[in-house]
C-alpha cells in the first residue's frame, strides 16, 4: 500500500502551478494540458480524470508522485517514505527515471489542467445507509484474540471435511478451531498465510512481506497440524495472494495458477502438475483473484483475473492449449478506483455469469472519500460484453460474495469494507435480492470492525451458506471498540435451515 511524497516537492509542484495559473490560463492551454495528461498519464496507469479526485488531493499527493515519475522533481525526497533497498529497486527497474520525459513547460501545463478542472471539496456524509431489520438470518459467534495481541488476520477458512475452522495472522500463525469456536492447534509458518488448499498435507501460500515491496520472498509449501513436518514447494514468489488448482492443460494432472500481486512488478504463474515447470501467463502486476470457466466449451479452463493497481482491469485469458493464452480485456477502470475484487454469478437469472466487482481500495496515493467506491453489477450480454446494470455507493468496499443466502432461490449479496467509515459503520453490508435487480439493504447488526477477509461455505453441512469474517487491525486506532480490538474473527451462523 503506497504512501505520500515528502511535503517539500508538493509546496515546489504547489508553488509553480499557481506561478503558471496566473500567466497562462487560456481554454487553448487547458486543452493541451489535457491531450499532454492522457498521452503520458496513460503511459504507466488507466487515465484517471481531473473530476475524480479533489484539488487538494491531486496538488498534495498525486501529481507530486506523477512528476517524479516523469522525471520531474527530486527523487530523493523518496527517501522519506521507503527504504533505501526499495528505492533502489525501483530505481533500477525504471519506475523513477533520471532524467525529464516531458519539458517543464508541458509538465506545468498538465499541473494546471488537474487543478482547473478537478472536484473544489472533498465529498460530505451523502450516502444512503437506512436499512431494514434483517430479523435472525444469521448467529453470531466471535473467535477472541491471544490476551493482549491486537487482531491480524489474513485468512479465513471453513474446512467442512474436517469440522474445523482455519484462520491465518500477520504474526506468522496458523489456527485451527472447532466449529464451536475452540481452539485445537496453532501452526507457525513461514510468513502470514493468505490462501489454503486442504488435503492430506494442506498447501499453504505465504505471501512474505504484507507492505508494499519488490522483494521476492513468498512461499508455497507444506506443515503437518503438529507444525513438526513441512516441505518448501515453491519459494521467491512476489506478495502472491491467491492460487487455484486445476487441470489446466488437460493431461490428468492438477496444475497450479499463482497470482502474485507484486507491487510494481508482479505476474500469473502456472506451475505444471506433472514437470514442476514454471510458465507466465501474464506480467501484469496487482492480479487480485481469479476465476476459472471453460467459457467456449472446449475442455480446456479459461481464466478470469482481476487486476489492480496501476491498470484496473478485468481480463480474460482463452486457453488456447499447451500453456498458452489469449488476453481480452473485458472491463478497464481509471487508476483510483480501488478494484477488491471480483465476483462471477448470474444476478438476473438469465443463464449467463455476470460480473460483481467491488471498489474501495483506499491506501494509495489518494485517500479520500470517492463517489465511485462500492459494489457494481455488471450484466453478461452473451456476447461478452458487460454493462453496469446497478451500483451501490459505499467507501472502502473491499469483497463481495454472490451467493443465495436466505434459500430463496435467488442471489444475495454481502460485501465487507475494510475502509469504511467507523462512525458510520457499514464494515459489513448486507442486500437481499428482491427481483429484478432489485437489492434491499438489511441491518444483521454486525459490529464494525476492520473486516480485512471473508469466505462463505456450509460449514456445518445443514444446506445454507454461514459467512467467516476476519477483522485486521492496522496499529492503534482510537475509534477501534472493545469488539474490534478483541475480535480477531466473527462467524456468522445460518438459521436459515
Amino acid at each position: 500500500m503506497r504512501k505520500f511524497v515528502g511535503w517539500g516537492l508538493i509546496a515546489i509542484v504547489t508553488s509553480v502551478s499557481l506561478y503558471y495559473y496566473s500567466i497562462q490560463n487560456t481554454p487553448t492551454y487547458l486543452s493541451e494540458g489535457e491531450i499532454l495528461s492522457k498521452k503520458y498519464c496513460s503511459s504507466c496507469h488507466e487515465y484517471a480524470a481531473p473530476q475524480l479526485l479533489p484539488e487538494h488531493i491531486w496538488v498534495e499527493k498525486v501529481l507530486p508522485e506523477m512528476g517524479l515519475r516523469l522525471g520531474i522533481g527530486d527523487k530523493n525526497t523518496l527517501l522519506s517514505r521507503m527504504s533505501l533497498k526499495l528505492f533502489d529497486q525501483l530505481n533500477n527497474i525504471g519506475i523513477y527515471p533520471n532524467k525529464n520525459l516531458l519539458s517543464e513547460s508541458e509538465w506545468l501545463s498538465i499541473v494546471h489542467y488537474y487543478r482547473s478542472n478537478a472536484m473544489k471539496d472533498s465529498l460530505s456524509n451523502s450516502y444512503n445507509d437506512s436499512s431494514t431489520d434483517g430479523g435472525r438470518l444469521f448467529e453470531q459467534m466471535q473467535i477472541h484474540s491471544d490476551h493482549g495481541a491486537e487482531p491480524s488476520t489474513t485468512l479465513v477458512r471453513f474446512i467442512p471435511k474436517r469440522k474445523e475452522i482455519w484462520l491465518g495472522n500477520r504474526s506468522k500463525e496458523i489456527k485451527k478451531y472447532s466449529l464451536e469456536g475452540i481452539q485445537k492447534r496453532i501452526i507457525h509458518t513461514p510468513s502470514p498465510v493468505v490462501d489454503a488448499i486442504d488435503q492430506t498435507n494442506p498447501i499453504y501460500l505465504g505471501i512474505g512481506n504484507m507492505l508494499p515491496n519488490e522483494d521476492r520472498n513468498g512461499r508455497m509449501f507444506h506443515v503437518n497440524d503438529k507444525g513438526t513436518f513441512g516441505m518448501l514447494l515453491l519459494d521467491s514468489l512476489h506478495r502472491p495472494v491467491q492460487m487455484v488448482r486445476s487441470d489446466i492443460d488437460k493431461d490428468g494432472v492438477d496444475d497450479l495458477i499463482i497470482l502474485e500481486f507484486g507491487y510494481e512488478t508482479g505476474q500469473v504463474r502456472l506451475v505444471n502438475g506433472k514437470t514442476g515447470t514454471t510458465s507466465i501467463i501474464s506480467h501484469q502486476p496487482g492480479a487480485r483473484n481469479i476465476h476459472l470457466r471453460d467459457i467456449d466449451k472446449d475442455g480446456l479452463m479459461d481464466i478470469y483475473i482481476l487486476f489492480a493497481q496501476a491498470r484496473e482491469q478485468v481480463k480474460l485469458f482463452h486457453n488456447l492449449g499447451n500453456n498458452t493464452f489469449q488476453e481480452e480485456v473485458l472491463l478497464r477502470f481509471p487508476s483510483v478506483y480501488g478494484s477488491s475484487y471480483l465476483e462471477m454469478a448470474d444476478m438476473n437469472n438469465d443463464g449467463l455469469e455476470d460480473l460483481v466487482l467491488s471498489f474501495g481500495d483506499n491506501a494509495d496515493y489518494s485517500i479520500t472519500k470517492k463517489s465511485f467506491h462500492g459494489i457494481a453489477i455488471y450484466i453478461n450480454n452473451g456476447k461478452g460484453q458487460y454493462k453496469k446494470e446497478w451500483f451501490y455507493p459505499t467507501y472502502g468496499a473491499t469483497k463481495t460474495i454472490a451467493k443465495d443466502f436466505d434459500n430463496d432461490g435467488d442471489l444475495d449479496l454481502a460485501t465487507i469494507a475494510f475502509f469504511s467509515e467507523a462512525e458510520r459503520g457499514g464494515s459489513f453490508i448486507y442486500f437481499e435480492n428482491k427481483g429484478g435487480m432489485n437489492f434491499l439493504r438489511k441491518d444483521h447488526r454486525i459490529p464494525q470492525a476492520k473486516w480485512l477477509v471473508m469466505e462463505s461455505d456450509d460449514m456445518d453441512n445443514d444446506g445454507d451458506q454461514d459467512i467467516i469474517l476476519g477483522n485486521f487491525q492496522m496499529g492503534s486506532n482510537t475509534t477501534s471498540t472493545d469488539f474490534s480490538k478483541k475480535t480477531q474473527a466473527l462467524v456468522l451462523r445460518n438459521n436459515t435451515k
